[in-house]
Order: C-alpha cells, then sequence, then structure tokens
C-alpha cells in the first residue's frame, strides 16, 4: 500500500506563491498581535520625543551602540503617521522583502526554502520583533542577489553594503567581509577591472559609508570609558569555547552551558564539524570560501573579545553569513584553485557532500522547528505587559494622573504605548526614552524611588507610581494603596500600579 498527498498540497508545496502568502498573513497577523518591548520602542521614542534634529542625532549616538540607519526609517515614520503600530507594519514589509528575494532568486532547493523561509530568523525574530535586524537581513539577501552586477558596475552593490553597514554593529562586520572579499577578487579577475572610475568611487562610498556607521557605533569621548567596558585580550580557553559555542547557537539554536567543559567541549566539536563541511562544499567556489571565512572569523572574534550574546538575533548572523556563503557560491564557476593541492577533494575519496547534505539539512530543520515554535509563542503569550497595561491605564483615565514609574528601560514601552512621558527616579526627570549613559542616569532601589515619591507629593496630592516589579520596601509616611498588576509577560516587563499619598 503506497501512501500519496492530496493533490492541493503537493500544489501548495510547489508553489512559490503559496510559502510567500501564508508568511504574509501569518506575519501581518503576529505582527500586529506581538506586544512590543523596550528595546523595540525606545527608538520609536528617540524619534517621537527628540526636541531637535541635533538632539535626535546626538540621541542616536548614544544609544549603546547602534548605527543610525532604522533610527532614520523609524523617524521617517514616525512623522508620517505617528503611531508605534506603523513601525510594525515597516518591519513586516522588511521581513516580507527577504522572503521573496529568497523565493525568487535564491539557489536553495524547494524543501530548503520552505525551511529557511519558517525559520527562527524569517518567520520569528526578524518578522515580530521590530528592531534593526530585519532591515540587515534584506540588504544582506538583496547584496547576493545584485553580486553579479559587480561585473558592469561596483557602485549598486557599494551603496547596499553601505546601508547594510549603518543597520547593526553584526551587519557591519559582514559588511567588511563581504567588501574584503570584493577587493580580494580584484588583483586575480581581470574582468572585473573594467571601469577604475567606478572601483575607485565604490571604494570611497564604501569606506566613507563604514566611517559613518563607526561613528554612531563608538560611543561619545564622555562616556566610552563606561560604555565599551572591558575587553578580552589574552588567550582564556573557556572564553573561546563559549564564543564557539556561539556558532553551535547560531546554527542550531541551543546555548551550550558555559560552566561545563563537557558542553562546551562537545558542542564546539559539532559547530567546528559543521563548519568544516561548509569548508569542503566550498572549496571548488573560493571567493565564497572567502566570504565564509571571513564572516565567520571577524563575528567569532568580536564574540570573543566584547560580546557574548545570550540571544539568537546576534549570534544568529553565524547562520545568515551560511546562507550567504552558499548562495554567493552560487554565482561562481567551480575553480581548482584549492582542490589542486587536496586530490583528495576531486577524486570522490572525502564522501563530504552526503555528510553536508544532512548537516545542512539538521541546521535548517533547527531553525524552522525553532522559528515555528517561538512564533506560536508569541501568540499566546505578551512579549511584554505594556500593551495591556497601557490599554487598562487609557480605560481608567489615568492620562492626566502624575505618574512615577520605575525602572525607566522597562517603562519605556509603556510610555510608547500610553503615549506620554514619566517621571524617571534614575533621571529624577520627566523622560520617555532611556539612553544608559548619557547625562545623570544611574540606577535606583525601591528606598530611593519612595524618597523621591514622597518629595514629588509636596507638588502633587496623589501620585500613580509604576513599578516593574512589586513593591516590598516598608512605606513609613506614605499610604500605599495597590491598583492592579500586569504580569503576563514573555520578557522582565510586568507592571505593578499603586496609588501614593502621604499619611
Amino acid at each position: 500500500m503506497t501512501f500519496s498527498l492530496p493533490r492541493w498540497l503537493v500544489a501548495l508545496y510547489k508553489s512559490p506563491w503559496a510559502a510567500v502568502m501564508i508568511v504574509a498573513v501569518l506575519g501581518l497577523m503576529g505582527s500586529l498581535n506581538h506586544s512590543m518591548w523596550r528595546d523595540e520602542m525606545n527608538v520609536w521614542l528617540i524619534a517621537r520625543d527628540s526636541p531637535s534634529w541635533s538632539a535626535f542625532v546626538e540621541n542616536i549616538h548614544y544609544d549603546r551602540g547602534h548605527p543610525g540607519l532604522w533610527h532614520l526609517l523609524v523617524a521617517m515614520l514616525y512623522h508620517l503617521f505617528g503611531h508605534p503600530i506603523a513601525m510594525q507594519v515597516f518591519h513586516w514589509l522588511l521581513a516580507m522583502g527577504s522572503v521573496l528575494l529568497l523565493w525568487r532568486y535564491s539557489p536553495f532547493k524547494q524543501w530548503q526554502k520552505w525551511l529557511i523561509t519558517f525559520g527562527y530568523l524569517p518567520f520569528y525574530e526578524h518578522l515580530l520583533i521590530a528592531r534593526n535586524y530585519a532591515v540587515a537581513m534584506l540588504l544582506l539577501f538583496a547584496i547576493c542577489v545584485l553580486w553579479p552586477q559587480r561585473q558592469r558596475a561596483y557602485w549598486p552593490l557599494a551603496g547596499l553594503l553601505v546601508l547594510l553597514a549603518n543597520s547593526n554593529v553584526y551587519a557591519l562586520l559582514i559588511a567588511i567581509a563581504l567588501a574584503l572579499t570584493l577587493a580580494l577578487e580584484l588583483p586575480w579577475e581581470t574582468k572585473l577591472r573594467r571601469n577604475w572610475l567606478d572601483i575607485i568611487f565604490s571604494a570611497a562610498l564604501i569606506t566613507a559609508g563604514f566611517a559613518l556607521a563607526l561613528y554612531f557605533i563608538l560611543p561619545p569621548s564622555d562616556v566610552a570609558s563606561q560604555a565599551l567596558g572591558a575587553y578580552t585580550s589574552c588567550f582564556d580557553l573557556r572564553q573561546g569555547l563559549k564564543a564557539i559555542g556561539r556558532v553551535f547557537g547560531g546554527y542550531y539554536i541551543i546555548i551550550p552551558n558555559g560552566a561545563r567543559y563537557l558542553d562546551l567541549a562537545v558542542c564546539g566539536a559539532i559547530a567546528l564539524g559543521s563548519c568544516l563541511l561548509v569548508i569542503l562544499k566550498l572549496a571548488k567556489k573560493p571567493y565564497a570560501l572567502v566570504f565564509y571565512l571571513l564572516g565567520n572569523g571577524v563575528i567569532l572574534a568580536f564574540t570573543y573579545a566584547k560580546f557574548m550574546p545570550s540571544a539568537i538575533r546576534h549570534y544568529g548572523n553565524f547562520y545568515l553569513v551560511l546562507i550567504a556563503a552558499l548562495w554567493l557560491a552560487h554565482h561562481y564557476a567551480p575553480s581548482p584553485a584549492i582542490i589542486r593541492y587536496v586530490p583528495a577533494l576531486d577524486q570522490g575519496m572525502l564522501p563530504y557532500h552526503d555528510w553536508f547534505n544532512r548537516v545542512f539539512a539538521l541546521i535548517l530543520t533547527a531553525h524552522f522547528l525553532g522559528g515555528v515554535f517561538l512564533f506560536a509563542m508569541d501568540l499566546t503569550i505578551p512579549y511584554s505587559a505594556s500593551r495591556v497595561a497601557a490599554a487598562y491605564m487609557r480605560q481608567a483615565n489615568l492620562q492626566d494622573e502624575f505618574i512615577v514609574a520605575s525602572r525607566d528601560a522597562q517603562m519605556a514601552s509603556l510610555s510608547g504605548y500610553f503615549n506620554r512621558p514619566f517621571y524617571y527616579p534614575e533621571r529624577q526627570a520627566m523622560g520617555s526614552y532611556t539612553l544608559f549613559f548619557k547625562g545623570t542616569r544611574r540606577e535606583v532601589g525601591e528606598p530611593e524611588i519612595l524618597q523621591q515619591v514622597q518629595q514629588l507629593l509636596g507638588e502633587h496630592p496623589k501620585i500613580l507610581m509604576v513599578l516593574n516589579e512589586e513593591l516590598r520596601t516598608p512605606t513609613p509616611g506614605l499610604t500605599v494603596e495597590p491598583i492592579t498588576s500586569f504580569t503576563r509577560a514573555w520578557q522582565d516587563e510586568e507592571y505593578y500600579l499603586y496609588w501614593v499619598t502621604s499619611e
């Protein structure tokens, strides 16, 4: 007895537009359902509440190492539409652009495209969470599409590389790897040296664009030592294994336990074995291999020396480098430049093709399972309780109350949804967005929050106090009446509302 799929299901699988339409519908539903958290809303608030253009540019410079492209796009959306939902819809359009490029131009097989499309980054992180990573993925895919364009002119690629570099820190590192790959081609590929004016102009454009990205990424001199923190400059075995473990996480959506050498060693071996298979796969496409090694190298060095991320949106860039390298390899004819030194690669003595196919399928499956699971989680559990709390505050007519809110970082999303600033004890001033290294901001505990509230009661007969943790400090001299709380949230953005008056 043979089993056959229904014809409509087979037709659905074979249609490239089916995946695009499914992601479009589900993605729009998920984006509108998603409750934005502080890292999303903070950029909107900077655009909304910066008092001038110069202040807006200065605030970008202080916003924890982010270049300015996403801030500029969000500012445009704010002035055009005035509501943060516009940012979510625009972000959905960016994600859909990536999916369209993947299905229309990528060289991957049909089943691989399905798995990539519903993977962790395209179907969840870069679809629902409105940050600067989705624009980077779209630009990276666009560069892969336009890579053959360099045979006619470099400036289109140069423009995209500049935009990519100004998307986020990891995008800058990937852009550097791509630019170096282009530069390494020139001495060996005479057909690419037809128009030196175009090459010089493109090189100048890339240099200026990368410098602009670095200007915004590197903190101002007055906070540089505080913002940059410490670097790891000496050899540390555990640190190295943890960094390689991020490659494993980028491929398989699991971070090994950094406290256990066995976990680090096993996951590191799997990660290095996976990378070796990719290297063997790309051995006949030297320039794609160069990009793969450079891309992984610069991200791995940054991870080891400076920032050991805990979020997949960071180390997921190892996965994007893999996808881009395989995509770029499609544009090159096989070359004997490497394999002539390793005859076993060309004589079938190393059965790496089958092993690569298995490992690549495993990587895509891991991303697919992670993407579908977390997309479903976001539909059922709010990412932040801010939207629900803001809706309650509007319904209770609390718009005109004097509101003290702490911790300021967790209150950014609430300020965005409630559409008004709060008094932040961390700054002892009214505000909305949070810039951790600008001004006189400092962390405060409950006793100091209550002390500031007591002082403010001299000007306001009653204060609405919103905390992101339940109040546990005694309140002598104050009458504190709990109102309600909103604790159902995926992130640490829970809200506890209190009326506070003098005794």
